[in-house]
């Protein structure tokens, strides 16, 4: 049976920058047989989370909207590749949504010291791809802070691989420089199944 790779992508602008490296890794991986897919999250119409403070269980979250397809992906896929451009040196609003909205696909847990975390709902644990690009921006780690923790806490996503780049305008920009090219193909030919 073949992976289920699916390309999440947080630019609002399709076939640029973002767009077309999250492509060269589906296109890598699908190289090797893995089923793959593209959501646009921009194509989605996600409400913000409305801090309602109930508990859906056993669904996801009270409204229905775009986020329904995000949370098929979330417990169906077998790899995430999440790419987005990098906006004030985190990521798209577009990203912000989803992983506002994933608040509750965890649930609070104790630890035996007490201390309270977070531990996902979903039960598969899928590999995971995240794709920043930056034009501006150098500095990653405030958007790798958060997409950590909502790998770890909420999507069940192992993430294997972080796919930095920088100077993405730069000349004809990162969708036509063929060593990022390359490489984004190169990441989705490594996608193996476990």
């Amino acid at each position: 049976m073949s992976s289920r790779v699916v390309g999440i992508i947080g630019s609002p602008r399709k076939g640029m920058n973002t767009d077309t490296i999250v492509t060269k890794v589906l296109e890598g991986a699908h190289s090797i047989g893995a089923e793959i897919e593209k959501v646009y999250l921009n194509d989605l119409k996600i409400l913000p989370c409305q801090a309602c403070g109930k508990d859906p269980f056993p669904k996801y979250c009270f409204y229905k909207d775009g986020m329904e397809k995000i949370y098929e992906v979330l417990t169906n896929a077998d790899v995430i590749v999440l790419g987005t451009p990098a906006y004030f040196g985190s990521f798209s609003a577009q990203l912000k949504l989803v992983i506002d909205r994933s608040n509750c696909l965890a649930e609070m847990i104790s630890l035996p010291d007490g201390k309270l975390t977070f531990r996902s709902r979903l039960k598969k644990i899928k590999r995971g791809i995240f794709i920043w690009v930056a034009n501006i921006s150098k500095n990653p780690e405030p958007a790798l802070t958060s997409i950590r923790i909502w790998c770890n806490y909420f999507a069940n996503i192992e993430l294997r691989e972080n796919f930095l780049i920088n100077n993405s305008d730069y000349g004809d920009g990162a969708r036509k420089r063929e060593e990022l090219l390359s490489r984004a193909f190169q990441l989705g030919v490594s996608i193996k199944q476990d």
